[in-house]
Protein backbone atom coordinates (compact mmCIF):
# COMPACT_ATOMS: atom_id res chain seq x y z
CA UNK A 1 0.00 0.00 0.00
CA UNK A 2 2.79 2.40 1.12
CA UNK A 3 4.35 1.88 -2.79
CA UNK A 4 1.30 2.45 -4.37
CA UNK A 5 1.25 5.66 -2.66
CA UNK A 6 4.66 6.36 -2.86
CA UNK A 7 4.11 5.75 -6.75
CA UNK A 8 1.00 7.98 -6.93
CA UNK A 9 2.66 10.77 -5.59
CA UNK A 10 5.80 10.68 -7.63
CA UNK A 11 3.38 10.19 -10.51
CA UNK A 12 1.51 13.32 -10.05
CA UNK A 13 4.84 15.68 -9.24
CA UNK A 14 5.90 14.33 -12.41
CA UNK A 15 2.94 15.58 -14.18
CA UNK A 16 2.18 18.79 -12.64
CA UNK A 17 6.51 19.22 -13.67
CA UNK A 18 5.28 18.94 -17.39
CA UNK A 19 2.54 20.75 -17.12
CA UNK A 20 4.63 23.90 -16.07
CA UNK A 21 7.32 22.64 -18.59
CA UNK A 22 4.45 23.21 -21.09
CA UNK A 23 2.89 26.44 -19.68
CA UNK A 24 6.65 28.01 -20.02
CA UNK A 25 6.90 26.54 -23.75
CA UNK A 26 3.83 28.52 -24.72
CA UNK A 27 4.65 31.38 -23.07
CA UNK A 28 7.93 31.74 -24.55
CA UNK A 29 6.63 31.74 -27.83
CA UNK A 30 5.49 35.16 -27.69
CA UNK A 31 7.92 37.10 -29.37
CA UNK A 32 8.37 41.04 -30.04
CA UNK A 33 10.82 43.78 -31.10
CA UNK A 34 10.59 47.42 -30.32
CA UNK A 35 12.38 50.05 -32.19
CA UNK A 36 14.57 51.71 -33.41
CA UNK A 37 13.60 54.84 -31.59
CA UNK A 38 15.18 58.00 -31.22
CA UNK A 39 15.29 58.89 -27.59
CA UNK A 40 16.59 62.42 -27.02
CA UNK A 41 17.08 65.63 -24.51
CA UNK A 42 17.45 69.02 -26.28
CA UNK A 43 17.12 71.97 -24.38
CA UNK A 44 15.22 70.91 -21.60
CA UNK A 45 12.29 68.93 -23.49
CA UNK A 46 12.33 64.79 -23.39
CA UNK A 47 11.37 62.44 -25.67
CA UNK A 48 11.07 58.75 -24.55
CA UNK A 49 9.58 55.50 -25.95
CA UNK A 50 6.56 54.10 -23.81
CA UNK A 51 6.24 50.35 -23.57
CA UNK A 52 3.91 47.95 -21.87
CA UNK A 53 4.81 44.71 -20.24
CA UNK A 54 1.74 42.20 -19.76
CA UNK A 55 4.42 40.59 -17.26
CA UNK A 56 8.30 39.80 -15.82
CA UNK A 57 9.76 40.53 -18.93
CA UNK A 58 13.67 40.84 -19.79
CA UNK A 59 14.13 43.14 -22.56
CA UNK A 60 17.19 42.76 -24.63
CA UNK A 61 18.00 46.21 -25.37
CA UNK A 62 20.49 47.89 -27.78
CA UNK A 63 21.56 51.90 -26.94
CA UNK A 64 23.35 53.38 -30.01
CA UNK A 65 24.82 57.48 -29.24
CA UNK A 66 25.59 59.17 -26.05
CA UNK A 67 23.89 60.02 -22.75
CA UNK A 68 22.41 58.49 -19.78
CA UNK A 69 19.68 56.12 -20.32
CA UNK A 70 17.16 55.96 -17.60
CA UNK A 71 14.28 53.03 -17.51
CA UNK A 72 11.25 54.45 -15.20
CA UNK A 73 8.48 52.97 -13.96
CA UNK A 74 5.74 54.63 -15.14
CA UNK A 75 3.16 54.05 -12.45
CA UNK A 76 5.40 53.80 -9.03
CA UNK A 77 8.18 56.19 -10.86
CA UNK A 78 10.13 53.67 -9.89
CA UNK A 79 13.92 53.79 -11.49
CA UNK A 80 14.33 50.63 -13.18
CA UNK A 81 17.60 51.12 -14.71
CA UNK A 82 20.16 53.73 -15.14
CA UNK A 83 23.72 53.53 -17.34
CA UNK A 84 25.75 56.00 -19.08
CA UNK A 85 26.34 54.94 -22.94
CA UNK A 86 28.93 56.31 -25.33
CA UNK A 87 28.79 55.21 -28.45
CA UNK A 88 27.35 51.54 -28.34
CA UNK A 89 25.72 49.43 -25.20
CA UNK A 90 23.63 46.13 -25.55
CA UNK A 91 22.15 45.02 -22.00
CA UNK A 92 19.29 43.22 -20.70
CA UNK A 93 17.06 45.16 -18.61
CA UNK A 94 14.35 43.36 -16.31
CA UNK A 95 11.41 44.52 -16.36
CA UNK A 96 9.67 43.11 -12.76
CA UNK A 97 5.82 42.70 -13.62
CA UNK A 98 3.22 43.87 -15.31
CA UNK A 99 3.02 47.57 -16.08
CA UNK A 100 3.87 50.72 -18.19
CA UNK A 101 7.63 51.77 -18.33
CA UNK A 102 9.05 54.23 -19.94
CA UNK A 103 12.53 54.91 -21.60
CA UNK A 104 14.30 58.73 -21.93
CA UNK A 105 17.81 59.85 -21.98
CA UNK A 106 19.05 62.17 -19.61
CA UNK A 107 21.50 64.64 -21.43
CA UNK A 108 22.65 63.27 -25.32
CA UNK A 109 20.79 61.79 -27.98
CA UNK A 110 20.16 57.65 -28.34
CA UNK A 111 18.75 55.39 -30.75
CA UNK A 112 17.08 52.84 -29.05
CA UNK A 113 15.84 49.08 -29.86
CA UNK A 114 14.64 46.32 -27.91
CA UNK A 115 14.04 42.20 -28.46
CA UNK A 116 12.03 40.33 -25.69
CA UNK A 117 11.72 36.34 -26.01
CA UNK A 118 8.81 35.93 -23.89
CA UNK A 119 6.81 37.05 -20.95
CA UNK A 120 7.29 35.36 -17.81
CA UNK A 121 5.62 35.18 -14.59
CA UNK A 122 6.78 36.93 -12.05
CA UNK A 123 8.81 35.23 -9.02
CA UNK A 124 6.09 35.45 -6.56
CA UNK A 125 3.37 34.00 -9.04
CA UNK A 126 5.89 31.37 -9.50
CA UNK A 127 5.99 30.15 -6.06
CA UNK A 128 2.37 30.42 -5.60
CA UNK A 129 1.83 28.17 -8.80
CA UNK A 130 4.78 25.54 -7.56
CA UNK A 131 3.03 25.62 -4.15
CA UNK A 132 -0.80 24.66 -5.19
CA UNK A 133 0.65 22.01 -7.56
CA UNK A 134 2.50 20.55 -4.83
CA UNK A 135 -0.56 20.85 -2.88
CA UNK A 136 -3.03 19.61 -5.71
CA UNK A 137 -0.04 16.54 -6.12
CA UNK A 138 -0.54 15.96 -2.79
CA UNK A 139 -4.37 15.81 -2.24
CA UNK A 140 -4.69 13.61 -5.09
CA UNK A 141 -1.95 10.84 -3.80
CA UNK A 142 -3.90 10.97 -0.12
CA UNK A 143 -7.48 10.47 -2.44
CA UNK A 144 -5.85 7.88 -4.59
CA UNK A 145 -4.40 6.12 -1.50
CA UNK A 146 -8.24 6.68 0.37
CA UNK A 147 -9.16 4.80 -2.82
Amino acid sequence: MKMKFLFVLMLSLLLSFLAVCGAYITAERSRGFIGPAVVTNSKGTFSYVSLHSPGWMVLNSSFNGEGTVVVLDQFSGREVFSSNVREHLSYPVVLPGEGSYSIYVTNGSLTFSGYYRGVYPTPMVQKVLCASIIVLSLLLALWRWRA
